[in-house]
């Protein structure tokens, strides 16, 4: 049978097949082949039982080819990643997102970047950040969830109609607040903000795909407090270019052909920088990205 995993606690997966859902856990040989099954994998599974003589568990016999596999939050086989932040209470982090924006451009996700709280923002702000972001590619929502829910209906909902639909980002943002308005049926649970250090709560605990139509899943992750680019191989310093989408069209016209685009003579892209074409924020966030990139060993995992 193949079905797509939804969740997995303890060990065991849940696997979709035709509505229904299966327990399963995965053979033994991943293990060795260092395959980790996460939520959104498409998979082979049979209902016979595990070695163990578990006959109300399935055995993940295999896992379908991936168009993309995510490490936090750990999902594949995403379509669209709604990138949510608040924009105060708690501030936007900049790097954060830009972090967040270059895994899903280099997996090659279709980003959506919320803005949410703009009720409680300056227009400065909510301008500043629109610009920043729409200069930079990306489609760019700003909403305010808790007061005007019919804004979130209006405004994602046509986006995430069909495929995986990944909501990310720091927790106390209201990711949950806008995933219950635009599928109240799920009743996920929403956290409050700390008032003492201005953080959210993760109510959140495991990555899960909830079926809301048709080939049409929403998955609610538990934060990204591990969006760690020292510690998780994400991609190759040589990479890093292209997973700022406004830079792509720009690398083939530096002065040098091994241009690294922080700080030589003839860079196209510090060019357009210089001249207020392209957001000086991203580049800081270039440069960071960089200096922890090229300490990484080819020979590392």
């Amino acid at each position: 049978m193949i079905g797509r995993i939804i969740s997995c606690i303890g060990g065991v997966y849940t696997v979709e097949c035709d509505g229904a859902h299966y327990p399963c856990v995965a053979k033994g040989s991943f293990r060795h082949e260092g395959l980790v099954v996460v939520a959104g994998d498409v998979v082979e599974f049979q209902q016979e039982g595990d070695k163990k003589g578990r006959e109300d568990v399935g055995l993940v016999t295999r896992v379908l080819e991936r168009k993309n596999v995510l490490i936090r939050p750990e999902v594949a086989n995403v379509d669209t990643m709604f990138v949510v932040f608040a924009l105060a209470s708690p501030e936007p982090n900049f790097l954060a997102i830009d972090k967040l924006t270059a895994i899903t451009a280099h997996a090659d996700i279709n980003t959506v970047i919320v803005f949410n709280k703009k009720d409680v923002a300056s227009p400065e702000v909510c301008e500043s950040l629109y610009d920043t972001y729409t200069k930079s590619g990306y489609r760019v929502v700003m909403l305010s969830a808790s007061s005007q829910p019919e804004e979130v209906t209006r405004e994602l909902l046509p986006l995430a109609r069909g495929g995986v639909s990944v909501f990310t980002g720091p927790s106390g943002v209201g990711k949950s607040t806008i995933i219950n308005t635009l599928f109240p049926e799920l009743c996920l649970q929403t956290g409050d903000v700390s008032q003492k250090t201005q953080r959210g709560k993760n109510t959140t605990r495991t990555t899960t795909l909830y079926k809301t139509g048709e080939d049409t899943y929403y998955v609610d992750t538990p934060g990204f407090t591990l969006l760690d680019f020292d510690r998780f191989r994400f991609m190759k310093k040589e990479e890093l270019v292209y997973a700022f989408p406004e830079y792509r069209e720009l690398v083939g016209s530096c002065k040098y052909t091994k241009c690294t685009h922080t700080k030589e003579e003839g860079c196209a892209i510090l060019e357009r920088i210089n001249k207020g074409e392209l957001p000086k924020s991203r580049h800081e966030s270039y440069l960071s990205l960089w200096e922890i990139l090229k300490n990484h060993k080819e020979w590392e995992k």
